[in-house]
């Protein structure tokens, strides 16, 4: 593969056209009209409307901010970038946007005509060439690049970095081009999450002008993101370093007269939607911009930050920037499998580089799922609100735990368990399905392998590196009260690992195995024998039991038998159940919704790589939602898939088609590392540089690829990102962790006590529990139980009593307590490590004591 820095001439997001088609999803917009005074100081009348305010594209081509998570006093910045703008620049906190995008804006005073570095309308493309490539593989430094297609005299290129000082983004801007050539830097404010209640002012200096915004007090609402119950207040400032000779606050029909007029207004202030402008370059020449955050709305300290960091000078910022990075990368191992390529070398840095990036700075450990939101250019920005993928989920910790942990990151790997353990998790044991970065839920849904694998974290912190309970800041409860939950909630789910769906998930029955082991093997380490031994016979339990919930026997849509089920919504796979999919998916007989979930059953060491059943499912996978793109095999998520492009190409919104993953390429490259696969399209090598295929030219890897070589208006490409979330942390962190499994021959994060303990064959002990009423008002209530264990465990709400049997039968007091128990009952054979314990569990219940 050879990536190759590239023009491209199109335009990214819904746009203005794709606008005008989903009303539903955007506030009214105001149409703003009058005098205004023209680039030659004449008035004009100005009719450009601008459309209401959104986010834009999930498709970003890079992330910035500074490395310097632990750091006392962090830079508190963060900022992403379309082909044709800054966007979404977060202050103080990862998850806290505050701008829709900052773009340039070139006018010819002559023609009275204006191009755009931001892309507005993938629909229509509007004659200039635009790129946004890493300046160096060494860090997260980005030069953007614009150019009309016709050479029309002129050429822009911006470079960026965050101020390792102090809270501001910088940009250095190299404009070529003819004396009748101005160039205007427009910022799209969104100050707090908010694009819809900010004030702009332009402020007079010595040297020109400044330009400021904060929200107001009408920007206070429940939706704000805030800490100890106080809301962030954030205010900007954008600076340039001669000072900006025009400059104005302008409504948003203002803005978009500029934007595509060249027509100029001068008002000092404007409230509501703000649009800040600032003259930078007359002809040629190089300006420097920062922009500086403060909170309080606390526009003076903004400005003056900005200030702060122009007069300390961009090559400064830039090379202590640089260095954060080249430190940081020096801790990085890169693997053998990526090393002798530099295209895949380069990726894998990137990769590395966002994982750590994306990692909060006020809460650390807690790192988003992407910084991005999918599809935004249709998701109206007026509202304080939650937004796309700026949260910290569970299961996409662990994802990024697994690359952070292989690739020598231990202290990040170490700061993502904690904080699930110690910001995530509820009194109960549960963990939420994604929480705000200082731990609030967002989404409650019950997801439960996302509280199963940070069980498997802990063990993989423990077992590989020695960081075991007296080394971190999460305690043997902490994790009893996660094991528990799994237990007492599992194994059917509220929602499998997309998400969506409840039931019998094999690859959330696979995390639920997986965790429960490795939690009994820390229980054993901390002397609690008892819940070793419960957690090992559930986690058998279930093991033994996963084909009968998930494999179907009769199979639908001419699918061979037998092969795994995507979710199966009861205990009974051959049923035939509807199962109406989300994101506006058809209903289909769950018989029928293929997935390649179970593959993890392999990956954690479950399953052997040629279990008929695997690889018959795999067959089924690959006949039903395998694609081959030009740039190699793809996978869709499921049969059905709703969450993706519309047809056309425009945006999703709330349903669509679901479009090809590029993790599932990882994911299947595992497999076939368990499988052996040497030759052919599927070797894990081969599918390490498939998925670098899929990144864009900022070596950003997607949530989706397009699926289709047919043409749509929008333009997509046969094998290239969408419009949904890029960076996807999932899918960043499984290339890292395809490339360490290359070179170690198999994947790298199957727990070796699950590999151990469900690679061998045990005889288990005889269990038998006698007559167990569902009514009693009896307590304790006595149970007679046969078994042949040297060893039987009794687990009831309030406590867990051990017996040695004497014979086959005896009889034990079982304390009940409330109106609903469930009591466990183990038999155990002693042997010297836990995960050699051959184990038997029955559970019974008491659904109504008479209370």
């Amino acid at each position: 593969m050879t990536r190759r820095r590239e023009f491209v001439r199109l335009a990214s997001g819904a746009g203005l056209a794709g606008l005008a088609g989903c009303p539903g999803r955007f506030g009214g917009g105001e149409r703003n009209s009058g005098t205004e005074t023209g680039t030659d100081g004449t008035a004009t009348e100005t009719s450009i409307e601008a459309p209401p305010p959104t986010w834009t594209t999930g498709r970003k081509f890079g992330v910035a901010t500074v490395p310097d998570h632990g750091s006392d006093d962090p830079s508190r910045v963060w900022a992403t970038f379309t082909r044709g703008a800054v966007t979404e620049v977060r202050f103080p906190r990862v998850d806290l946007l505050n701008l829709r995008t900052l773009e340039f804006v070139v006018v010819d005073t002559e023609a009275g005509t204006a191009w755009r570095t931001h892309e507005p309308d993938r629909t229509t493309p509007d004659g200039v060439d635009r790129s946004t490539t890493l300046a160096t593989d060494r860090a997260l430094v980005y030069e953007q690049a614009f150019s009309p297609a016709e050479r029309d005299g002129w050429e822009l290129t911006a470079e960026w970095v965050t101020d390792p000082e102090r809270d501001a983004l910088l940009g250095r801007i190299d404009f070529d081009g003819a004396a009748r050539h101005e160039v205007y830097a427009l910022a799209r404010t969104a100050c707090s999450q908010s694009a819809g209640a900010d004030f702009g002012r332009r402020v007079p200096t010595a040297a020109g002008y400044e330009l400021a915004a904060w929200d107001t007090d009408a920007n206070d609402s429940q939706h704000v993101v805030r800490e100890d119950g106080d809301s962030y207040e954030v205010a900007l400032g954008l600076v340039a370093d001669s000072g900006f000779s025009r400059a104005s606050a302008l409504a948003p029909d203002d803005g978009q007269a500029l934007a595509e007029a060249g027509e100029w207004t001068n008002s000092a202030s404007v409230e509501g939607v703000v649009d800040l402008a600032g003259r930078l370059v007359t002809g040629s020449g190089r300006a420097h911009l920062a922009l500086g955050f403060a909170t309080g709305r606390d526009q003076e300290t903004a400005r003056g930050t900005a200030r702060a960091a122009l007069d300390a000078g961009y090559d400064s910022a830039r090379e202590a920037y640089v260095s954060g990075w080249k430190s940081y990368l020096g801790e990085v191992t890169v693997p053998d499998s990526v090393a002798d390529e530099p295209d895949l070398t380069t990726q894998y840095r990137a990769a590395a580089m966002v994982l750590a990036a994306v990692e909060d700075k006020t809460s650390l450990g807690g790192g988003i799922a992407s910084p991005s939101v999918p599809w935004g250019s249709a998701v109206g920005a007026v509202t304080p609100s939650d937004y796309g993928y700026n949260f910290v989920r569970a299961l996409d910790r662990y994802q990024s735990f697994t690359a952070l942990r292989a690739m020598g990151d231990i202290e990040g790997a170490r700061r993502a368990v904690e904080y699930v353990f110690e910001s995530q998790q509820r009194d109960d044991g549960s963990i939420p399905q994604n929480t705000f970065v200082d731990g609030r839920p967002r989404l409650r849904g019950e997801q439960l392998d996302g509280a199963a694998l940070p069980l498997v974290m802990a063990y993989q912190l423990a077992d590989r590196h020695g960081l075991g309970l007296d080394s971190v800041d999460y305690s043997y409860a902490q994790l009893g009260a996660v094991a528990d939950y799994v237990v007492d909630s599992g194994p059917a789910t509220g929602q499998e690992r997309w998400g969506e769906e409840s039931g019998y998930s094999p690859s959330t029955i696979a995390a639920e195995i997986a965790g429960l082991t490795c939690a009994a093997v820390l229980a054993a380490d901390a002397g609690e024998r008892s819940d070793a031994l419960v957690w090992l016979a559930t986690a058998d339990e279930w093991a033994r039991s996963v084909e009968d919930w998930c494999v179907t026997t009769t199979g639908a849509d001419g699918h061979e038998p037998p092969y795994y089920m995507r979710i199966n919504d009861d205990t009974d796979p051959d049923d035939g159940a509807d199962l109406a999919l989300a994101n506006g998916g058809p209903t289909l007989d769950e018989r029928a919704v293929v997935d390649a979930g179970f593959l993890e059953l392999v990956r954690l060491g479950i399953r052997p790589a040629d279990d008929p059943i695997i690889r018959n499912s795999v067959s089924v996978v690959d006949e039903t939602i395998r694609r081959d793109t030009p740039n190699g095999p793809a996978w869709y998520r499921y049969t059905g898939d709703g969450y993706g492009e519309q047809a056309d190409g425009s945006p999703w919104r709330s349903s669509g088609q679901g479009r090809l993953w590029p993790l599932l390429t990882g994911e299947r490259g595992e497999y076939e590392l368990r499988r052996g696969t040497d030759s052919g399209e599927l070797t894990p090598r081969t599918l390490l540089s498939t998925m670098a295929a899929f990144a864009n030219e900022g070596w950003m890897l997607p949530e989706q690829v397009w699926d289709r070589e047919e043409p749509t208006e929008y333009d997509w490409m046969f094998g290239e990102g969408t419009g949904s979330a890029t960076p996807l942390s999932w899918s960043m962190a499984q290339y890292v962790r395809l490339a360490h499994a290359v070179d170690a021959g198999e994947p790298v994060e199957t727990p070796a006590v699950v590999a151990e303990r469900f690679g061998t064959e045990r005889d288990r002990p005889s269990l038998t529990v006698g007559e167990f009423p569902t009514t009693t008002e009896d307590s304790p209530l006595p149970v007679e139980v046969i078994t042949d264990a040297a060893e039987l465990l009794v687990r009831s709400k309030d406590e867990t009593r051990r017996f040695e049997p004497d014979g086959e039968r005896l009889t034990v007091e079982v304390p009940l307590s409330g109106s609903h128990n469930t009591v466990t009952f183990v038999a155990a054979d002693d042997a010297g490590e836990i995960v050699d314990a051959a184990v038997a569990i029955e559970r019974r219940t008491v659904t109504d004591r008479g209370e």
